[in-house]
């Protein structure tokens, strides 16, 4: 019953940001890449699937462009159909710490909105792909350990403690 209030909070959390930032949502649902970047203006582009390169690592996540948006307020987000990243942010932290919040979007994109799946599906996506390694989850780690739980997410070191897990999981091929 926690998960499912847990998942019930993060759509609305999701659906309450998307009307502040977009209003009503028409029967179309909600809004595309390019409607976000009309709306946020500042610079930000629409990467198409499969040209986004981080610290030069071609990253995808299957036919979802990702939105760059230099005034997002956090390091990556994912709305339905697309992700979106903040460069300067990024930029701040090491090449598996980047990697690991792009493969966490694309976990949200892939597996739905619960944090400790899309943190799960990151972590095995950089073992499989060969590059997340054991000292590059330590730096997964110290990013995330500091982080406070909040609605949506459980402290940063719960998440580590998971990660590693998933991480060692040797049925994850």
């Amino acid at each position: 019953m926690l998960h499912a209030r847990k998942v019930i909070a993060s759509l609305v959390v999701t659906a309450t940001a998307l009307f502040a930032v977009f209003g009503p949502l028409n029967a179309e649902g909600p809004p595309t890449p390019e409607e976000y970047v009309a709306h946020v203006g500042n610079g930000a582009q629409i990467v198409p699937p499969g040209q986004l390169k981080l610290d030069n690592y071609n990253v995808i996540c299957g036919q979802r462009p990702t939105v760059l948006d230099n005034q997002l307020d956090d390091y990556g987000a994912a709305y339905p159909g697309f992700l979106i990243l903040n460069p300067k942010l990024l930029a701040r932290v090491s090449k598996p710490v980047k990697l690991w919040i792009h493969a966490h979007e694309c976990g949200h994109q892939v597996r739905g909105p619960d944090e400790e799946t899309a943190d799960c599906f990151a972590v095995q996506r950089g073992r499989r792909e060969g590059w997340l390694s054991p000292e590059g989850l330590s730096e997964v780690c110290s990013f995330i350990s500091p982080a406070k739980g909040d609605s949506m997410h459980f402290a940063g070191s719960y998440r580590c403690e998971y990660m590693r897990k998933c991480y060692a999981d040797p049925s994850v091929r």
